[in-house]
C-alpha cells in the first residue's frame, strides 16, 4: 500500500495557483481557458508530488487537460480562448457530447470543474480546521460530498483508501508546499477567494446550457 512519505520537502506553488485565478476570471466575466488550464497544471503537480498515492488523480487531470489542449491547438483553437467562446462553438458545432480519443473540451472542463469543486471546499475545510487535524477525516468527507457523485465504485474505493493515508494539517502542509506553514495559511484562503467565482461562473453556464450531466 502506497503511504505518505514525509522525509522529503516538496515545492507545490499556491502562489502560481492564485496568479493563475486571479487572471482567469476576465473583467468582463469570460474564463481564460490558458489561465484555468495553468492553475490546474500547478494542482496536477501537487497529486503528483504525493507519489504513489495520489498519482492516479493527476493522471486523470492531466488526460483532461491535454484533450483541451489539444483543441486549443488546433487550427479552430481561435474558438477555445474562453469557456464561453468555447461552449458557444461546440454547441453550434453539436460536438459538446463527443468522447472518443479527442473528446470535446466542453465535456473535459465539466470533470475539471467537478475535481474544482473539490479542491476549494478541501482547501477552505483544511484554513478552518486545527493543525493536528487529520487531514484524511477532512478529505474523506469533502470527498463524499462532491465528486464520489461522479465516479464509479472502483474510483471511490482507490480514493478512500489513498486519503485514508493523509497525514494531520500542519504534517501535509510543511512536507508538500514551498512556502512556509503561515503564508501557505494565508494563501489558501486567498486561492478559495479568487476560485469561488471561476467555480460559480462556470457553474452557471453549465446550468444554463444543461449540459451539467454531459455522460
Amino acid at each position: 500500500m502506497a503511504e505518505f512519505i514525509t522525509d522529503h520537502k516538496h515545492d507545490f506553488d499556491l502562489e502560481i495557483v492564485l496568479d493563475a485565478f486571479k487572471k482567469c476570471h476576465q473583467s468582463d466575466g469570460t474564463v481564460s481557458i490558458d489561465e484555468y488550464l495553468r492553475a490546474f497544471h500547478e494542482l496536477c503537480r501537487f497529486f503528483r508530488l504525493t507519489g504513489k498515492l495520489f498519482g492516479f488523480v493527476a493522471k486523470d487531470l492531466e488526460w483532461k487537460m491535454k484533450a483541451i489542449e489539444i483543441r486549443r491547438k488546433s487550427p479552430h483553437g481561435s474558438h477555445y480562448v474562453t469557456l464561453q467562446s468555447m461552449m458557444q462553438y461546440e454547441r453550434a458545432e453539436g460536438i459538446v457530447r463527443v468522447k472518443g480519443r479527442v473528446p470535446s473540451g466542453t465535456r473535459q472542463f465539466l470533470r475539471l470543474h467537478r475535481a474544482l469543486e473539490f479542491i476549494l471546499e478541501f482547501m477552505r475545510q483544511i484554513h478552518q480546521r486545527d493543525d493536528d487535524e487529520k487531514t484524511s477525516h477532512i478529505a474523506s468527507q469533502v470527498y463524499h460530498d462532491t465528486l464520489s457523485k461522479h465516479h464509479p465504485w472502483v474510483t471511490r474505493q482507490i480514493a478512500a483508501i489513498a486519503v485514508y493515508m493523509l497525514p494531520p494539517k500542519k504534517t501535509l502542509i510543511d512536507v508538500m508546499c514551498k512556502h512556509d506553514y503561515n503564508k501557505v495559511h494565508t494563501l489558501i484562503d486567498d486561492v478559495t477567494a479568487a476560485g469561488e467565482p471561476i467555480y460559480n461562473v462556470t457553474q452557471r453556464l453549465y446550468e444554463n446550457y444543461d449540459l451539467l450531466n454531459i455522460p
